[in-house]
């Protein structure tokens, strides 16, 4: 089944293109409300050990055909990786260094692993440190601790700053810090206070995500929703005042000083190569879609992938169209991609949603607050 993905030989010149690797743990001490993610509410340790062993041998048989080259990026998310116990760590990361050195990977590409509060110690960071970690991204969500409980988040602020102040003591310099929005309960002067408590943080990258009610979720079962107007008034908010503080708005989500965009995430919305490893994890190949089995049973019995898409022209069109424009400096119009959606373009620039110049088409201020309504256009 593996054969599928590791025929990698796109090239450039006599270069081969750049490729992200996304891990993930999908072990979480408890699920939140609004999660919808490929999570196991489960910190078992022997459960966890025998994920990483089956994880390992995913990583092993695609990794193994491409290990004269280095990744552009390796992230590392869930789920929660920070529940995983040093030992696993360790482990983790010696498998992966199988195929790449810990001095290149370290040295010379953005590695990325996600934290939630309440699981991160001193001896963890320590660790993430030896392994050439050197992007950390917090689950911090909120300032306020009745909006945490709320969340069904069990760390508090104060856990919080105390682990964030460990990862700076011990010289991580490239953190991300998200945030949720839109929150019901949440007053516009609560998000304000979150931001602005952040922004005395000086983190390198903050992102900002509005809360949606997705199906199979606690609160989709409890019948919340979302009061879209203040949702609204929110986001419009935090991108005036991030921007007034020194940060770019480089994607719809995302606002990072000058340097520090999250360059795996990138990768995505520029629609490049990557490999995903892991329950439910996506990789994209030579325009090629291979999507793993969200049954964490089939998972542990090594049936890896459930799904395998090669994209057809039109729909490699649509999505470059679609993730190009989720970055703020635009996306190149090629002649195709003008006569295919020409008329879809006019309408949207008529509404003042787009913007085009020098071939460079963009979202315009307006289109940023109706970003879904502009990519349905493109479906």
């Amino acid at each position: 089944m593996t054969e599928e993905i590791i025929n990698f030989e796109d090239k450039r010149g006599d270069e081969y293109l750049p490729f992200g690797i996304y891990i993930h743990i999908p072990f979480c001490k408890k699920r939140c409300n609004y999660c919808d993610f490929t999570s196991v509410a489960d910190d078992n340790s022997n459960f966890i050990e025998n994920y990483l062993q089956v994880l390992s041998k995913e990583i092993s048989a695609s990794l193994s055909a491409v290990n004269s080259y280095f990744p552009k990026t390796i992230y590392i998310g869930g789920g929660t990786p920070s529940v995983l116990s040093e030992k696993q760590i360790v482990f983790l990361f010696e498998n992966l260094y199988k195929h790449f050195s810990k001095q290149n990977c370290g040295g010379n590409i953005e590695i990325t692993f996600e934290m939630n509060p309440e699981s991160i110690t001193l001896s963890k960071l320590k660790i993430l440190k030896i392994y050439g970690v050197n992007r950390l991204s917090f689950g911090l969500q909120s300032f306020d601790d009745s909006i945490l409980r709320y969340l069904g988040r069990i760390h508090t602020v104060n856990d919080f700053s105390k682990s964030y102040d460990l990862a700076r003591n011990l010289g991580f310099d490239n953190i991300n810090i998200d945030l949720i929005f839109g929150i019901p309960e949440q007053t516009l002067d609560d998000w304000k206070e979150t931001l602005t408590k952040t922004l005395n943080l000086n983190p390198e990258h903050i992102s900002v995500y509005g809360l949606t009610i997705e199906n199979g979720t606690k609160f989709h079962s409890d019948g919340i929703s979302v009061n879209d107007d203040l949702s609204a008034d929110m986001y419009k908010f935090a991108i005036d005042f991030l921007k007034e503080n020194g940060y770019h708005h480089y994607e719809i989500s995302n606002f990072s000083k000058n340097g520090f965009e999250c360059l795996h995430n990138i990768n995505y919305w520029e629609n490049r190569q990557y490999f995903g490893f892991g329950l439910g994890a996506t990789s994209y190949i030579k325009g090629k879609r291979i999507k793993n089995t969200e049954n964490i049973k089939e998972y542990l019995g090594e049936k890896f992938h459930l799904e395998f898409e090669q994209l057809d022209e039109d729909k490699k069109i649509s999505e470059d169209l679609m993730l190009g424009l989720r970055l703020t400096k635009g996306f190149e119009i090629s002649e195709v991609v003008r006569k295919k959606y020409s008329q879809n373009i006019s309408n949207l620039k008529k509404l003042d949603l787009l913007i085009e110049q020098d071939n460079i088409l963009k979202l315009s201020n307006k289109g940023i607050m109706y970003a879904n309504h502009v990519f349905r256009e493109f479906l």
